[in-house]
């Protein structure tokens, strides 16, 4: 039995080994934002806004699709009375934690004056699935002492983005220069249409008794991998002396007039909630999920009330 494991152990060895300093090898992020290829948002042009574009960034949005189709940050900078540069830096999907290397990265590059933090009814418990593309290889590995279901799928994502990076650079297939057609100063793309009133009528149906307030203990520990995520970006925050703004984007039809987790929010920063009657006009939506130009147009000059009045 001694010998078995001794031969298990010298096969095992060698490849455990190869593992780690695969993991340790150079890693270039603006492979990491291109590498998903995400269809509905941009990865690649947040890297370019960051990192090649000069411009300063004073406001910026962080969010999903949610994010990026309600938020039209060329509007919304325009409409501003005071000279900002706005910036709607949303990466599609839900998963919190993409927040962080995020504005990890914005800080480093930019240092906005404000940043806004999507919130929706409840949050979303695993990980985001891009989040080893993009995160330092410290934060994918760095125990959070909170529940993620989804977290050994970040170790191996981590594993799969620096082993085809390592890869494309040995082949010489590296091709990372974004498109001339993405350089550009903000990331608003318009939907200018509605979906049909009958979809979302059954839209609203389901989404009015999706959500209910949990107190439940399961549910707590359920979401405290996004939880403590926000602590950390607040942190951040605080250090280099940025506000953090909440920002309510719900679903159409959902029964909530604000998130489940507002009094948590409150906790780091304001929570700014929309006009309902924004939410409810089924014209202002392409889908049940994502608003269209009209209800982005809407939002844009809400916010830019807001922002003067504050």
């Amino acid at each position: 039995m001694k010998r078995f494991f001794k031969h298990i152990s010298l096969f095992l060895l060698p490849i455990l080994i190869g593992i780690i300093v695969l993991y340790l090898m150079p890693y270039n992020k603006e492979f990491g934002y291109s590498y998903r290829k995400n269809v509905d948002c941009n990865t690649s042009w947040i890297y370019y806004r960051l990192f090649q574009n000069q411009t300063p960034i004073d406001i910026a949005f962080l969010g999903t699709s949610h994010t990026g189709c309600g938020i039209n940050d060329s509007l919304l900078e325009t409409l501003l009375l005071k000279q900002m540069n706005v910036v709607n830096l949303a990466y599609c999907t839900k998963g919190r934690n993409i927040q962080y290397p995020l504005i990890k990265d914005l800080v480093l590059t930019k240092k906005p004056r404000i940043v806004f933090l999507e919130v929706t009814e409840d949050e979303f418990a695993s990980s985001h699935k891009d989040f080893s593309y993009i995160a330092d290889l410290k934060d994918v590995f760095s125990p959070q002492l909170a529940y993620n279901p989804t977290i050994l799928n970040d170790f191996y994502q981590a594993f799969n983005a620096r082993f085809n990076y390592t890869k494309k650079q040995l082949k010489n297939e590296l091709e990372l220069k974004p498109l001339s057609s993405s350089l550009k100063n903000h990331s608003y793309i318009p939907f200018n249409f509605s979906a049909s009133e009958q979809d979302m009528e059954k839209h609203k149906k389901k989404n009015s008794t999706k959500y209910k307030k949990h107190s439940s203990l399961t549910h707590n520990i359920k979401i405290s991998s996004p939880k403590k995520y926000i602590e950390k970006i607040y942190e951040i925050t605080q250090k280099e002396h940025i506000t953090i703004i909440f920002l309510y984007l719900p679903s159409y039809g959902t029964a909530l007039e604000k998130p489940l987790e507002y009094d948590f929010y409150k906790q780091y920063g304001d929570v700014w909630i929309p006009p309902n009657s924004i939410f409810l006009n089924p014209k202002n939506w392409v889908d049940s999920e994502h608003l269209n130009a009209n209800g982005s147009h809407e939002i844009a000059n809400w916010l830019s009330n807001q922002l003067s009045e504050n």
